[in-house]
């Protein structure tokens, strides 16, 4: 059972693939739920969808978010209407003999975790006034980034983005007044800046080239991505922070300095088509469609835990 939206292009990659070799799927999008017909038996550990029954072996939620239900206008009704279905969304997962979630700690829990793992990161504050930031640094260029998702939905749809910034961090001496809670980091001078999916085990990695943070969604032609061999401590890094955090997926953000990986956050439920097209290569795409059907297999048979696969079956 696969919960997001009806423009996931992936999961529309991912789906193709595990119908090609056989395992059946289920899409619940959430910009196509407010009239849904909906029936939940846990007993049974089954649900009805508009009159189709599923028994679930794993459910993938990613990009799922009640924002995207369309509403009547009445606020509190809508508000009602968003609330419910994201939490009875949460809780199909449930039903399923294993669960892929979106849910994860904060960025703060994150980086304090990595520290705790003696994994490099950057020094971090949460401030609602940056000005403060200029004396608590002494590099001279910070980030400055949102402290929750960069992606804002007001209205059904309607996306807008509040994506980080470098700025030099003398400007910051005279700020704007206080306003919401934002994270400020060092700058980390590096040699590389990798994109790094953990999928079920196995580590894909990408570099990534751009001018500024918010290159990627203001003017994504002038990133240059490619598909590299993650050097071992990248690889160690991942996987130790993905079984910290529970994680069977996640797209990682690191940089290298001085040959060290500098972790930055984990996004549990990032895209990853936008790098594979300018690396030319669906290896993520391949692997996530191998991950749901060697979870479905395991929790079909109960004991078969040889890995599927995917790529040789659809070379037949």
């Amino acid at each position: 059972m696969l919960l997001s939206r009806s423009c996931d292009t992936e999961l529309d990659s991912v789906q193709k693939l595990l119908t090609a070799a056989g395992v059946r799927s289920a899409r619940i999008n959430a910009d196509e739920l407010a009239f849904a017909d909906l029936l939940v038996d846990p007993n049974n550990r089954t649900a009805c969808l508009a009159g189709r029954w599923l028994s679930p072996t794993v459910t993938w939620i990613r990009h799922f978010s009640a924002r995207a239900i369309n509403g009547t206008g009445a606020p509190a009704y809508d508000m009602f209407l968003r609330d419910s279905w994201q939490a009875v969304a949460d809780e199909l997962a449930m039903i399923s003999g294993a669960a892929i979630s979106p849910r994860r700690p904060g960025l703060l829990a994150q980086l304090l975790l990595a520290q705790r793992h003696q994994v490099a990161v950057p020094r971090t504050i949460v401030t609602t006034d940056p000005s403060r930031a200029h004396a608590a640094f002494q590099c001279q260029r910070l980030v400055i980034k949102a402290a929750d998702r960069h992606f804002v939905e007001a209205a059904p749809g309607r996306l807008s983005g509040v994506f980080p910034a470098i700025v030099e961090r003398r400007v910051l001496a005279s700020g704007p007044c206080p306003g919401p809670p934002v994270i400020v980091q060092e700058f980390v001078e590096h040699e590389a800046e990798l994109r790094v999916y953990y999928v079920h085990g196995h580590v894909h990695a990408f570099e990534v080239g751009k001018d500024s943070p918010a290159t990627l969604w203001e003017d994504p032609g002038r990133v240059s991505v490619r598909s590299v061999a993650p050097p071992p401590a990248v690889v160690a890094a991942t996987r130790l922070l993905a079984a910290a955090m529970s994680l069977t997926y996640g797209a990682f953000d690191f940089l290298v300095r001085d040959g060290t990986p500098v972790f930055l956050e984990v996004n549990p439920d990032g895209d990853w088509h936008w790098a594979e097209r300018k690396a030319r290569t669906a290896a993520v795409t391949l692997a996530a469609a191998r991950m749901l059907a060697d979870l479905n297999r395991e929790l079909r048979t109960g004991n078969d835990t040889r890995p599927f696969d995917l790529l040789a079956f659809l070379s037949c």
